[in-house]
């Protein structure tokens, strides 16, 4: 009985033993397992703390991409713009050349006119000095002193003299124009058509006016000096004169305006001409003033053309 009881006492303290060990051994595995736990936490956690960084960074260069799209975009547009003004500028600067263009030939077709009119001139001035010389010739033979034949002697002679006066007043039109022509150029607004220079009344006069702007007396101060200049070569028996013709377009003016009719505008600018004219130095034995209205347009359609101030150096 005793050896049962002592069998089983040792029984019982073989078996706690066993027991510590199997629970060391399941806490050891715990621990590792949840120390690899631990450890696979922290790592994942730096992998997507890694994964959270680099997707900031695309959407900072994601916006950065975005801002400079943007730009871009608006520099293109910018750039378009420009294109098309530029574009605009061309095709402008291709109307001016081509208005130019039309300009020149029609300049070059008035001057083989002027060409052909100035040599008709002389043409007729040569036949008439030789019929005068026949006439001259026929009656020195026949030595007729009767009064009509005397008469006759000094209209021939008026005649010559005339001619003569014609003849270098043509030459003296021809050195005026040629002056003018220098100090005018191609200005816009001025032309020469025959034997006179137009000038569009916008280069003298406001609308409905007849009070010269500013721009009129330097216009009408270089004409002045062109004048003077070649009123000092021409002889005194030559009796010249520089006519001032105005010309209005057919419009009617403002019951309310202080001019009645384009009849009485174009002559009151006419005058105005003259008078500045005078003040610039030009005796006013040589001017004259005259206006026309709207009776005599240079083009039915284009109104603008038949507003003017026409020059003509004239016998008197």
């Amino acid at each position: 009985m005793s050896f049962f009881r002592s069998r089983r006492n040792q029984e019982e303290v073989d078996i706690w033993p066993g027991f510590v060990d199997a629970l060391s051994t399941v806490l050891l595995v715990f621990i590792f397992v949840l120390v690899g736990f631990i450890s696979s936490q922290i790592y994942l956690s730096g992998v997507i703390f890694d994964k959270d960084s680099s997707i900031i960074n695309m959407e900072s260069k994601l916006a950065s991409i975005c801002s400079l799209l943007n730009s871009e975009t608006q520099k293109n547009e910018q750039l378009a713009s420009k294109n098309a003004d530029l574009v605009m500028q061309i095709t402008d600067l291709n109307a001016t050349i081509d208005t130019l263009k039309t300009m020149f030939s029609e300049e070059e077709v008035l001057r083989k006119k002027e060409q052909t009119a100035k040599m008709s001139l002389e043409e007729k001035i040569d036949t008439l000095t030789k019929q005068l010389k026949d006439v001259l010739a026929a009656l020195a033979d026949e030595q007729k002193n009767s009064q009509e034949q005397k008469k006759a002697m000094e209209y021939i002679k008026e005649e010559n003299i005339k001619l003569n006066e014609l003849s270098k007043l043509s030459s003296y039109r021809s050195e005026f124009f040629d002056k003018l022509r220098d100090i005018v150029g191609d200005r816009e607004g001025i032309k020469i058509v025959g034997d006179r220079f137009i000038f569009q009344s916008e280069l003298f006069f406001d609308s409905a006016s007849a009070d010269l702007s500013e721009t009129g007396k330097n216009q009408v101060l270089e004409l002045a000096k062109v004048i003077n200049e070649i009123g000092e070569k021409i002889p005194n028996e030559i009796r010249w004169i520089l006519r001032v013709d105005g010309h209005t377009d057919r419009l009617q003016l403002s019951t309310n305006g202080k001019f009645a009719s384009n009849w009485e505008l174009s002559a009151a600018r006419a005058i105005s001409v003259v008078k500045q004219l005078i003040n610039e130095g030009i005796s006013p034995d040589h001017l004259v003033a005259a206006g026309f209205g709207e009776n005599q347009p240079l083009d039915q359609t284009d109104l603008a053309k038949n507003r003017r101030i026409e020059f003509k150096l004239d016998e008197r």
